[in-house]
């Protein structure tokens, strides 16, 4: 154990160097092409390459045996050229298939996007691959408080046109006075998402509001026994003693 713990000592003070060298000498800008790439050609994918179009510079993904990328497996994929070049239809992506099936594409642009390996008798003329722009997502995060006096057993956010939830489920109990933090992810082209938030508690009290924005806002969650009207809940974090 003592070994291990000098061993761990000695890599974070040869880090710390290698940072302060860094620092010193600034390193080169650069664009970076992210390609999250599909497998459905309907066959195991054995080689993954993308080839710089100007520099002949290449990287080149190998699969080997039962490390194959399967049907429907996924693979990240990184590629960077200089800042301020042109990094349009700069790429070519070509892969091969556990049959010998060669195929290449040779426009790819310096860009985020999501690309299918297609079948033979899927590509529509010669081109072999299809994309799709990736859609970042938007998040809300709701820190919730519990004021309702007892156990929260669990909390419940559903999107109510996709119909799609999460559920926090308290192991030990949500106990009066604490706070938990859950967020909710949404495609970011969806406009006017609201979500139902939902609550239990340990007596089998049910909270619920059903037009929750995505937003990041504190929520407390009240006494429903207390509450004039039919909202169970503050957009406000409780009083600090």
């Amino acid at each position: 154990m003592k070994t291990r713990k000098i061993f761990a000592l000695l890599i974070a003070v040869a880090l710390l160097f290698s940072c302060a060298a860094l620092a010193e000498e600034e390193l080169p800008k650069v664009q970076t092409g992210i390609y999250t790439i599909s497998n459905k050609t309907g066959e195991a994918v054995t080689e993954v390459k993308i080839t710089d179009n100007v520099t002949g510079e290449s990287n080149d993904w190998s699969f080997t045996g039962d490390d194959a990328l399967e049907g429907d497996g996924l693979l990240i994929l990184y590629f960077d050229i200089p800042e301020g070049e042109d990094g349009e239809h700069r790429l070519t992506l070509s892969f091969k298939t556990k049959s010998g099936r060669e195929e290449s594409f040779g426009t790819l642009s310096i860009e985020e996007v999501n690309i299918d390996l297609l079948a033979a008798d899927a590509m529509t003329g010669a081109t072999p691959i299809a994309f799709s722009k990736v859609v970042p997502e938007k998040t809300g995060n709701y820190t919730f408080y519990n004021q309702t006096g007892e156990v929260v057993k669990f909390i419940n956010l559903i999107d109510n046109e996709e119909g799609t939830a999460v559920r926090m489920a308290f192991k030990d109990g949500f106990d009066p006075d604490e706070s938990h933090l859950i967020s909710f992810g949404v495609p970011g082209d969806r406009e006017d998402v609201t979500l139902t938030l939902q609550f239990v508690t340990e007596s089998g009290k049910i909270g619920i509001f059903n037009t929750l924005k995505i937003e990041d806002v504190p929520i407390t969650l009240l006494n429903i026994d207390s509450v004039s009207g039919a909202t169970p809940i503050s957009f406000t974090a409780p009083a600090q003693d």
